[in-house]
């Protein structure tokens, strides 16, 4: 019998969706959200949930607590999952934690790295340390040091969370994302001769980290000189008519908004139908759309700022890398434009260096991560056994339902709400 696994996030993203479908084959999953989406996704992002994904009823969003439902401990009790992964360090999560540790569950906790922020779309890539946030790294650490295990999302969140909040070293490891790109492997390699039409792709929101404007004056900047050049712009983000008034002021030609795309199943066409993606991002920890690119065969451009990518990306070989300004973003892609074989040789070496990023292989990361704590049980599988059967029957009883309705869930306890997306 396979273990019960739960997996509760902010919203219904379509590539958490279909990774739900993934981690079928090692437990007995369902993934819980407290939105199907929100005003900053597109709403070609909402899809369908099918049998094993669902959005809580009556979740509410407070700036003290985060994330809010009481429905999830209705849900608790009705699977009773042997496993729970919890989506970001909230006050919420936090009473969840105890709650389900009492259950006997294992529990896991999943993070980006911690950023001093007001909001995620701001661009500063300074995280939270010890020094700059004392009490908000103890308070961290406090309200999660119970936690099984924590999914540091890339390697500088697994560091932040042992070196500035001071989580046991073999309590964090270095997880991978989810993401949806299988049909991206079937894309063709880019083959380009001088003067062949190039597609630009700035696929990420127009928000200041990722820094669209930036990208804008740097196609200005060749547009002269390599009149075969198009760019398309993600159309989300409140840059948008800031672009649009860039666009307009300097009479840039052959510039369009990706508002045609019909579905999340859709949104690989036009990676397909590009050849060139720039991130030039005052921070990014590291986003999805270049694995995408990268399965699709594309040339990338990406700033030094963005993190965790040393796996997939590699300066000279399938990526070229730049400074946050438009200038290096230019230079960076006259180097593809001047001589377009190297979108082919690089396409060919990034499909390569992100086949482990297929939903499978994580599905088999997690599971491997997951089946360390189930079997490190300190007090030996035979009692594991009597404790899941014994949760399983005491979780239903009414004296349980009775402790869950005397909970205290309004807990005083607040974190930073600063925390921020890839």
């Amino acid at each position: 019998m396979k273990p019960r696994l739960v997996f509760l996030s902010n919203i219904a993203a379509p590539y958490q969706v279909k990774f739900c479908d993934a981690l079928q084959a090692h437990f007995e999953t369902e993934f819980w959200f407290y939105e199907q989406l929100i005003d900053r996704r597109p709403t070609w992002w909402k899809v369908p949930l099918g049998e094993r994904c669902k959005v809580l009823s009556g979740s509410i969003y407070t700036s003290r607590l985060n994330y809010v439902s009481l429905n999830v401990f209705k849900e608790l009790y009705r699977f009773k999952p042997d496993v729970l992964l919890l989506g970001g360090f909230t006050p919420f999560h936090a009473l969840l934690l105890r709650y389900a540790r009492w259950l006997g569950m294992k529990v896991v906790i999943l993070s980006e790295p911690i950023r001093i922020v007001d909001d995620e779309d701001a661009g500063s890539d300074k995280l939270l340390t010890r020094a700059s946030g004392p009490k908000k790294t103890q308070l961290f650490r406090a309200m999660f040091r119970d936690a099984d295990l924590i999914f540091g999302m890339g390697q500088v969140a697994r560091d932040q969370f042992v070196d500035e909040f001071g989580f046991r070293a073999d309590q964090v490891v270095n997880a991978p994302y989810p993401i949806d790109i299988e049909a991206y492997f079937d894309h063709p390699l880019r083959l380009k001769r001088p003067n062949d039409p190039v597609r630009i792709l700035f696929a990420n929101r127009l928000v200041e980290r990722y820094q669209p404007l930036v990208a804008l004056e740097a196609y200005r900047q060749l547009k002269a000189d390599y009149p075969h050049v198009s760019l398309a712009l993600n159309r989300d983000g409140h840059l948008y008519e800031a672009c649009r008034a860039f666009i307009a002021t300097h009479g840039l030609e052959d510039v369009t908004f990706l508002d045609q795309i019909a579905s999340w199943d859709d949104l690989h066409l036009v990676y397909r139908d590009s050849d060139i993606l720039v991130l030039p991002a005052t921070y990014s920890n590291g986003n999805l759309t270049i694995v995408e690119a990268c399965a699709s065969g594309m040339g990338v451009i990406v700033s030094h700022h963005v993190d965790n990518v040393a796996r997939h990306l590699q300066e000279g070989e399938n990526c070229f890398k730049c400074e946050p300004t438009a200038a290096s973003l230019a230079a960076s892609l006259r180097r593809y434009l001047d001589d377009p074989r190297l979108l082919w040789i690089h396409g060919a070496v990034s499909k390569q260096n992100v086949d482990h990023r297929r939903n499978t292989a994580t599905a088999a990361t997690y599971r491997d991560f997951i089946q360390s704590i189930i079997s490190s049980d300190d007090k030996g599988e035979q009692h594991h056994g009597q404790a899941h059967a014994a949760r399983r029957s005491d979780a239903s009883s009414a004296s349980h339902l009775e402790s869950e309705r005397k909970g205290d869930l309004h807990d005083p306890m607040r974190l930073p709400t600063g925390q921020s997306g890839s």
